[in-house]
Parts: structure tokens; sequence; C-alpha cells
């Protein structure tokens, strides 16, 4: 999944995907920055995301950067 798609599907749940300098923002539609989560990898993002948009709930690490995986393997 690119991450236009994944976009459109967390809107579908209410999520709010954004991206910037190559940080990935989530939040709830109208959330304030204390429910937002950071990360930079995209599988990472369409987890925690699906993940709020269930629960409804903000994500437990939520100032958390996670860094993107490496694609070499090291």
């Amino acid at each position: 999944m690119n991450y236009r798609e994944a976009q459109e599907r967390l809107r579908a749940m209410g999520i709010l995907m954004s991206k910037r300098d190559g940080r990935i923002r989530l939040n709830y539609s109208g959330g304030s920055e204390e429910t937002a989560y950071y990360t930079q990898d995209l599988e990472d993002a369409i987890d925690a995301g699906g993940r709020m948009g269930r629960s409804r709930q903000p994500m437990p690490n939520w100032f958390t950067v996670k860094p993107p995986k490496s694609s070499t393997g090291t």
C-alpha cells in the first residue's frame, strides 16, 4: 500500500495522516497535539492508524519517532 492509499483508508476511519520532512503524523479528526502519533515508517503508520481508528484511544507512545526500516536488513 502506498502513502495515498493509506491516507484514504485511514481518513475513512476518522484518522488524518500527513507527512512533513520525512515524518508521518497521525491524529484523530479534530484531535489535539496530545493525541498525535509520529513515525517515519509507513507500515508503522498504517498499523498505528488502524489501532487508533478501531479504539479511538491515543497510542501509548504518541511522541515516539520510530526510525524507518532498513531495506538492506542492517
